[in-house]
């Protein structure tokens, strides 16, 4: 393969990449997906594969997600949470953020959020506690929370790379879950004192002046809307799936075994996988809530959190294959200077996570591209668990993001804010805080554990 050509090649990558910085995630996949057919068609390579359990996991947790949403099942939970808020205001730096660890362990996604951070607004500056201290650090921690949700996508497709070499779920959250719940902690009380109070902001003074900005509203809970009849129900029944998930996870042997056929003729028992129960038992639960809640499809298709899931799910078809085309064609040159970068430093895996996800800007694609290669190098399960954290260096881009955006826009003090060169904004403190606690205190954990 000549130099021209693996120039070429790097470009077909880094292209699509900048067309989705600019144009957004939908823009990536169709521009990756001209990448891959220039690469397959002109260059002849071999396509990657697309993670197609990965895809399913996606699917099913979002559907679940949406049908409890639909169910009014969310609002009652958001609604359970506000009341705790208003009753510790001047907790909220740290209660907030846990908060969204919490509502993100349990849901599997970090979209969640967004129904918290007009709370998490009110409450902080109700108690004339900066909004950034609270809002970009929930905003970095509903990324963190994903590698300790055993309905989480990324939590899976990791499990489901590592399952073979005697990973199990029991193992990863021994570490990943009190790893991202102490980094949350630790980077919240950090976060607490972080920049100006709102009597010294001049920001904060001049809308204040101005009559730019209006306290914050008290919300009557004898002035809101009524819940749905089960919303506490659909509630029930979504954190009863995501118990028997972590149950099938916990114990092998509830799982299904049957035999399989080798190449060679021969028969060997196989265990279904949790790549396959998790799928099977999230869409379960969304049937249940529609069945149980009576709640009708066009309800469940129309909330937000499916275009989302769609998304996510289409960028596992596209960013994957993208990589996998490339990484097909120089599988030994990559193994070698993974092998290499680890060889130097296991530490240096992190950093390569990292930057992966912040320029793929997702988890799951990140770890299917990485991890196969630092286990070709020979790097264990246990450094690899304990850094799971830096995945959530897709988060760089925060103040791009959707949800980066509802924390700016929902601020009206002015103290969140997107920076001059998009990383330098209010999220990039935050998100290194807590992926740096998060790798650390992983990294300990894990010679316990593995």
């Amino acid at each position: 393969m000549t130099v021209v050509e693996v120039i070429v090649q790097i470009l077909l990558f880094l292209l699509p990449l900048a067309v989705g910085a600019r144009y957004g995630p939908m823009a990536l996949i169709g521009a990756s997906a001209v990448s891959v057919f220039i690469m397959v068609e002109a260059m002849r390579l071999e396509p990657g594969q697309a993670p197609i359990a990965a895809i399913f996991i996606v699917l099913s947790v979002i559907t679940a997600t949406a049908a409890m949403t639909a169910a009014g099942g969310m609002e009652w939970l958001v609604r359970l949470a506000e009341r705790g808020l208003r009753k510790h205001p001047r907790q909220i730096p740290v209660v907030g953020p846990l908060l969204v660890w919490i509502f993100t362990v349990m849901s599997g996604t970090g979209n969640i959020t967004f129904a918290l951070v007009p709370i998490l607004y009110e409450v902080s500056y109700g108690a004339k506690i900066r909004p950034e201290r609270v809002l970009a650090t929930a905003n970095a921690v509903s990324q963190l929370a994903l590698m300790a949700s055993p309905v989480a996508a990324v939590s899976y497709v990791f499990l489901q790379q590592t399952e073979s070499q005697g990973n199990s779920l029991g193992k990863m959250l021994a570490v990943t879950v009190p790893a991202s719940l102490i980094a949350t902690v630790l980077a919240s009380l950090v976060m607490s004192r972080y920049g100006k109070n709102l009597a010294d902001d001049p920001e904060y003074q001049r809308r204040l002046a101005a009559g730019e900005i209006e306290p914050p509203s008290q919300a009557d809970p004898d002035t809101l809307p009524p819940l749905r009849p089960r919303a506490a129900a659909s509630a029930f029944i979504f954190v009863a799936g995501v118990i028997i998930g972590c149950i099938l996870g916990f114990f092998e042997k509830l799982r299904p075994t049957y035999l399989k056929a080798l190449p060679d003729g021969s028969y060997v028992d196989h265990t279904v996988s949790m790549s396959t129960m998790i799928p099977i038992t999230m869409f379960a639960v969304a049937g249940v809530i529609m069945i149980v809640c009576k709640v009708k499809t066009p309800a469940v298709i129309n909330e937000p959190i499916i275009g989302t899931g769609l998304i996510a799910a289409l960028l596992l078809l596209s960013v994957p294959v993208l990589a996998g085309t490339i990484l097909n064609a120089h599988m030994e040159s990559v193994t070698s200077f993974v092998g290499s970068a680890i060889g130097v430093s296991v530490m240096l895996f992190a950093l390569l996570l990292f930057m992966l996800a912040s320029l793929i800007q997702s988890q799951v694609a990140s770890l299917t591209i990485l991890v196969p290669a630092a286990t070709a190098a020979g790097l264990g399960m246990g450094p690899m668990t304990g850094m799971l954290g830096a995945a959530s260096g897709n988060n760089l881009l925060a103040s791009m993001g959707g949800l980066g955006q509802a924390c700016i826009l929902t601020d009206k003090t002015g103290s969140t804010k997107q920076g001059s060169i998009l990383i330098n904004g209010s999220f990039l403190v935050p998100m290194l805080l807590c992926s740096g606690f998060a790798i650390a205190v992983g990294l300990g954990l894990q010679l316990l554990v593995y």
